[in-house]
């Protein structure tokens, strides 16, 4: 079941800031996932994920770090950022930019719920970006074990 008042408040928040690409695929999340907490892979593949590919990212929970591991980076958010987190934690980006990237992947992971915000592009002054931060299950019975990131710019 689709939640559209987060949709209807996202809309209404960010309306003047956010990239027309993120509502689409926040609501492919909900749609997805039908009476599931969060979609599982089979609904999130590159198919089904095709229009918004190159901007997309994938982190892996590790429950022995307590960290959440890049396994895939969008080749548009590494032409926007220019640099590729590929095989990095989200730990590294939060000791790069002091940000609280991990905390907010927990957060997402924890909850099941996903998250959308407009954030600074360090790499650029003056640039900005829609981040969607959304669970998956890669198998359903542990639950949320990836978050993907999406980021478009806001420009």
């Amino acid at each position: 079941m689709m939640n559209t008042a987060l949709l209807e408040t996202t809309a209404t928040s960010f309306r003047e800031q956010m990239s027309s690409r993120a509502l689409p695929l926040l609501a492919y999340w909900y749609t997805s996932r039908g009476d599931n907490p969060v979609p599982d892979r089979t609904m999130f593949n590159p198919y089904a994920l095709r229009e918004w590919l190159g901007f997309i990212s994938i982190y892996q929970y590790d429950p022995v770090r307590g960290d959440f591991k890049n396994r895939l980076e969008g080749t548009l958010i590494t032409e926007m950022t220019g640099q590729d987190w590929t095989g990095r934690w989200a730990s590294d980006v939060d000791q790069s930019f002091g940000s609280t990237f991990l905390e907010e992947l927990a957060e997402v992971h924890s909850t099941a719920t996903p998250t959308i915000d407009s954030v600074r592009i360090y790499q650029k002054k003056y640039r900005t970006a829609t981040k969607l931060l959304m669970p998956v299950a890669e198998n359903r019975q542990r639950g949320a074990d990836q978050v993907f990131l999406a980021m478009f710019p806001n420009w």
